[in-house]
């Protein structure tokens, strides 16, 4: 079961599992933790599962960074390479240069012409999102501005890679020089390294609110941005699988974490169709043997366990407890009567007011109780 397994990995599958870990913890700490734990108990196979999956998603990470470190340093070979070429090229001009004074003019003039069109489009287009989910709109905005100034295929990519600034440095790491001017090919390039997984990006779509400085009108362009964007990434194409995916989304909301959780490992980038998810969900349920009863995630925070509860609740209580039987003198503080307790007095609850003639009627009580304790004592004297 932990074949290949680093600390790291039973880091990660003891947080999974809702257990603490501290650092001073071993990986046989750790081990007696994740054993120890309700879920490897009550279903053995899925932390196992859950482990291998930690595996190897750290191994598939090592590989992606050692992939990158080798892209790295063939965008360096290119970036010499290109200085090289652009040496080389430089040294021609100034050669051709020598010869024709006025190609300089022309190749100012070219210069000038593209700065012009990345600040037109700069300004009819929106700014560079800071948030992942924002880009699918970004995109819209660009290409509507290259509609309207009628820009050329060749120029796309250039003026793309000068808006997106800093952010361009990652995207270089994936493109090859000769698809440099490919406009579709570079927007992929950068939709797949900012964009926010299916799921993430239903949540942020839920979650989303209107902004100070934005007016309603924008507001439900990114929404249904957003919302285009969701249905791009599950492919979602007609009016019934639009309908399988709002179901979907619908019944996985109603599962508590750890089913949530077993359900995205099995949907990996795809998704499953209502009645799909619905047998994987019995399938898992009938597989903990009803271990636990359902409980959705939502609860906890959209329902109140104790809503339905009287409030004037009271526990039942004996009917041959010692401290509840009856006294023979009753006497209430609060109204002064003697034919009931204080917690049995329909003055309970409201409100206070003054307790001087309660106080009387108290004594007043007292000293005829009083008196005829007197008279009955005489009367025993005179008889006797």
């Amino acid at each position: 079961m932990y074949k290949n397994a680093l600390k790291e990995d039973l880091i990660r599958v003891v947080e999974n599992l809702d257990g603490t870990v501290e650092s001073t913890d071993t990986i046989v700490k750790l081990k007696t933790k994740i054993e120890n734990s309700s879920t490897f108990e009550s279903d053995p196979d899925f932390v196992k599962t859950l482990i291998q999956n930690c595996i190897d998603e750290r191994v598939s990470q090592n590989e992606r960074e050692v992939t990158l470190e080798k892209q790295k340093i063939e965008l360096a070979k290119l970036q010499l390479a290109k200085l090289e070429k652009e040496i080389e090229l430089q040294t021609a001009k100034n050669k051709a240069l020598s010869l024709n004074p006025t190609a300089k003019v022309e190749d100012k003039q070219f210069e000038t012409n593209i700065e012009n069109m990345i600040t037109s489009i700069k300004t009819l287009s929106l700014p560079v999102p800071t948030r992942s989910e924002n880009f699918n709109l970004f995109f819209q905005s660009l290409e509507r501005a290259f509609l309207t100034k009628k820009i050329n295929d060749e120029y796309k990519s250039e003026i793309l890679i000068n808006l997106l600034g800093e952010r361009a440095h990652n995207v270089l790491l994936y493109i090859k020089e000769e698809e440099l001017n490919d406009y579709e090919k570079l927007k992929s390039i950068v939709l797949r390294e900012f964009q926010l997984t299916p799921r993430e990006c239903l949540n942020s779509f839920k979650n989303a609110v209107k902004s100070s400085g934005e007016t309603y009108i924008q507001f439900a362009a990114r929404l249904t941005a957003n919302f285009q964007y969701y249905c791009s990434l599950r492919k979602v194409n007609s009016f019934e699988s639009l309908c399988d995916l709002i179901i979907s989304d619908k019944l996985f909301e109603t599962l508590n974490k750890e089913t949530a959780t077993h359900i995205g490992i099995r949907e990996a980038e795809d998704w499953f169709r209502p009645i799909d998810l619905a047998k994987e969900c019995d399938i898992y349920i009938s597989s903990r043997s009803g271990s636990h009863k359902e409980i959705p995630i939502t609860y906890g925070y959209t329902q109140d366990p104790f809503k339905n509860r009287s409030q004037n609740f009271k526990p039942k209580i004996k009917e041959n407890y010692p401290q509840y039987l009856e006294r023979e003198n009753k006497n209430c503080f609060i109204c002064g009567d003697s034919s009931h307790y204080a917690r049995d007095c329909e003055k309970r609850f409201k409100l206070k007011e003054s307790n001087d003639h309660i106080h009387n009627k108290i004594n007043v009580n007292t000293l005829k109780i009083e008196s005829e304790n007197k008279i009955a004592m005489n009367s025993q004297i005179f008889n006797t």
